[in-house]
């Protein structure tokens, strides 16, 4: 069962195909997840299906092993100097990185 949420917005990638994510992940500083072609990255989850005219749709077999090979590999995110860069990974990898990173909790400091 698939739940969308009220703020969930739709972009068009490659012309039939959309990428529904949260439109406001910026915004709520959700982690960056994957780069969009050379220009835009997606916050947060997403997932990529067929639209029809009011509804979405199933993915031809064929997108489905386009997008599952774009989209298998997680990517990591990094600052190099002013420029960020992004580094693809396996999925291993990104939670050794993602432990090796992790903050730990903010203590309310004692007055």
């Amino acid at each position: 069962m698939l739940h969308i949420t009220y703020n969930y917005a739709l972009q068009t990638l490659c012309g039939a195909p959309h990428n529904v994510c949260n439109d406001n992940g910026i915004a709520e500083n959700l982690p960056l997840n994957r780069m969009l072609g050379d220009y835009d990255i997606i916050h947060g989850t997403f997932f990529v299906c067929g639209l029809t005219s009011n509804d979405f749709t199933d993915l031809t077999p064929q997108q489905v092993k386009r997008y599952e090979e774009l989209y298998h590999d997680p990517q990591l995110f990094f600052l190099l100097g002013k420029t960020l860069c992004v580094e693809h990974t396996t999925p291993e990898g990104y939670a050794q990185f993602m432990q090796a990173t992790r903050q730990p909790p903010h203590q309310e400091q004692e007055r």
